[in-house]
């Protein structure tokens, strides 16, 4: 800017603005948009080569300046505005039009000139800018991120672009509250706000037109900011955010241009202006570093950000959203459902919301609920095989095999090269006994994926439920060859050893899958099984609690660990488990059963006769409880 305008303390201001604006904090801390830095910089390469041309032209020069550009459309296409950019400097500074404060006719004359020639020299720009707009839009439509706003009317996305522009200039100014995502208004601004904008917008053009013989710099400031927003203003909708920060990354520009020319000559009259430029100027930085920093804040990690998101907008269904998949990651899954439901609450139709929530469900043992979702998603896009894969195994969670079926085939129907599908199908049909054609279907994930770990562990256990223990050997072997840190693998080498009878062999392959995946339930489960076989109840406990650490609603842990302390004496601790196992599955007839026996040992018979009571209701032709409440009332009756 300096070797432009030969203006030193202006160009520093608007450096200073572009360095430190909390606008900025997004480009620089949000790894995605990284591209914004990147393209920044080939923007600025480009206008310092453009006036290296200018001063001096050649065509190695404008060469030059042609392939920074075309750097900075690659690394992003928000530079299609940049040609027009350079008119603007060609009209400010750079003396390539004639002074304009006298104009004659024949002065005119050469203007128009000077206009058609500058606007001629950027043809080749334009052609670059006008390709990458239109590969750009081809690919944010084949992709899928036009989609949401391809409801959303032209006059709808008129009105936000006109009533987005005060805003951008409004944050530049007072830049709080500052956000990942601005929702979309859609349909929601009021006619006064639309209006306002509109006007406040043509009153600064007018005045900037008019003033643009004496004051140059405002409307080259004024377009600057106005054009370069145009590209992702909204008109051309992508996505469902309104605005957002990292576009005002080099728009801002041309504001800080409007305010470093234009500041000084405001307090021009007043006799302490230097000490007035110098306190404001030091306490907006001070303010902007300040904001900076709090801003940068925001983005520590995740779930900061979007919890700031929703301190901003309480409506923001996208923070809800990603807050949700976050709490999900670190397995937050209540709370995550709780956020995910209210961003459904929010945009009850969107299938990505709906797929989430139906994930948390999933997490959270919630099977029929998540399944409901899947069906619903499923009606939207009936092509999406990862719906279908889930809905199955649902499905065949419930015990719902041909429907599961029906959904893993359509999976495959859609998308015949996922090596997963094959396998899950061929468990489901080892499940019916048909192991012909369950080999088959992991045979022909193999064909896809030669070195698939997971066909061979499939195969294992279709080999190991026909009794062919050494088939069902290698194929383990395979698998663990192939991925040494498979602990699914080692898990159904152990089962099989334990069927096999070796049971030294057996636990050694679940203490290597535990030791591989220290949170392998399973593989803890069954670990403590064996110790229970061998007598070694500490270490079992041990397991089993681990067990329930990883999944609190695990019944068969409980019941185990139920079984080990009455063995042990522990009634007290028999029954607290006994008890969850019920606050889980009211209807667990066994439970309900051994915690009346419990309850009796402990003299509490009133609370057994209860239990025992359950127990009938539950099954009728429950004889060993009918027995029991039968001595105990003969025992009461004593």
């Amino acid at each position: 800017m300096h070797k432009a305008t030969h203006a030193l303390w202006q160009s520093a201001f608007v450096a200073l603005i572009f360095a430190i604006h909390p606008l900025h904090v997004e480009s620089v801390a949000w790894a995605a948009e990284r591209k914004d830095v990147l393209s920044g910089l080939f923007w600025m390469l480009t206008l310092w080569s453009y006036l290296k041309y200018r001063q001096s032209p050649s065509n190695g020069r404008y060469i030059a300046t042609l392939c920074l550009f075309t750097l900075g459309l690659l690394a992003k296409p928000m530079l299609v505005t940049l040609p027009f950019v350079l008119i603007l400097l060609d009209y400010w500074q750079l003396n390539y039009f004639p002074n304009q404060n006298k104009v004659t006719k024949k002065e005119k004359i050469t203007e128009r000139a000077f206009l058609i020639k500058s606007i001629r020299e950027k043809i080749p720009f334009f052609i670059l800018s006008i390709a990458s707009s239109i590969i750009t839009y081809l690919v944010q439509r084949h992709g899928g991120s036009m989609a949401g706003a391809e409801s959303l009317s032209f006059s709808i996305r008129l009105e936000n672009a006109i009533f987005s522009y005060v805003k951008y200039i409004w944050k530049t100014l007072v830049p709080n509250d500052l956000t990942i995502f601005y929702p979309h208004p859609e349909s929601s601004l009021e006619f006064w706000q639309v209006g306002g904008a509109a006007l406040l917008i043509i009153i600064i053009t007018i005045f900037v037109w008019h003033q643009r013989t004496k004051h140059r710099y405002l409307i080259i400031g004024w377009f600057w900011f106005i054009g370069t927003l145009v590209p992702v203003i909204g008109l051309v909708q992508v996505g469902l955010q309104s605005m957002a920060d990292r576009y005002m990354y080099l728009p801002i520009i041309g504001l800080s241009i409007m305010v470093a020319w234009g500041f000084p000559i405001l307090i021009n009259r007043l006799p302490v202006k230097r000490l007035i430029i110098i306190m404001i100027f030091i306490i907006s930085m001070i303010a902007m570093v300040m904001g900076t920093r709090s801003q940068v804040g925001k983005w520590s990690d995740s779930f900061t950000l979007f919890e700031h998101s929703l301190a901003v907008d309480s409506n923001n269904f996208v923070a809800y959203t990603n807050l949700g998949v976050v709490l999900a990651d670190s397995g937050r899954y209540t709370e995550a459902i709780s956020h995910l439901r209210e961003a459904s609450r929010i945009k009850p139709n969107d299938i990505l919301i709906r797929g989430n929530i139906a994930h948390a469900l999933l997490a959270e043992g919630e099977f029929r609920e998540a399944l409901a979702h899947y069906k619903w998603v499923l009606t939207r896009v009936p092509t999406d095989p990862s719906f279908h894969n889930r809905a199955a195994d649902l499905l065949a969670y419930e015990g719902k095999i041909e429907e599961a079926i029906k959904h893993y085939l359509e999976a495959i129907r859609i998308d015949s090269t996922d090596p997963n599908t094959y396998c899950s199908l061929g468990k489901l049909y080892a499940e019916q006994g048909r192991y012909d054609i369950a080999k088959q279907k992991c045979l022909m994930a193999l064909k896809i994926k030669p070195r698939f770990y997971k066909a061979h562990n499939f195969l294992g256990i279709i080999a190991a439920k026909q009794n062919l223990f050494d088939e069902a050997s290698n194929e383990f072997s395979e698998a663990i060859r192939i991925d040494s840190t498979n602990a699914d693998a080692y898990n159904d080498f152990g089962i099989l050893y334990e069927r096999m009878g070796k049971d030294a062999e057996a636990v050694e392959m679940y203490e290597t899958a535990v030791r591989v995946n220290p949170s392998h339930v399973n593989a803890t489960f069954n670990l403590g099984t064996m110790f229970t076989k061998q007598g070694k109840l500490d270490e079992a406990e041990i397991h089993w609690k681990k067990v329930v650490e990883f999944n609190p609603k695990s019944t068969d842990t409980r019941m185990n660990l139920g079984r080990l302390y009455t063995i042990q004496g522990r009634t007290d601790d028999a029954i607290q488990q006994l008890v969850e196992v019920l606050n889980l599955d009211s209807n667990n007839v066994v439970a309900h059963y051994n915690l009346g026996n419990l309850y009796s040992k402990a003299s509490r018979l009133s609370e057994a006769e209860v239990h025992y009571k359950e127990a009938i209701r539950i099954e009728p032709t429950f004889q060993a409880a009918e027995d029991s409440l039968k001595r105990l009332r003969n025992r009461t009756n004593r």
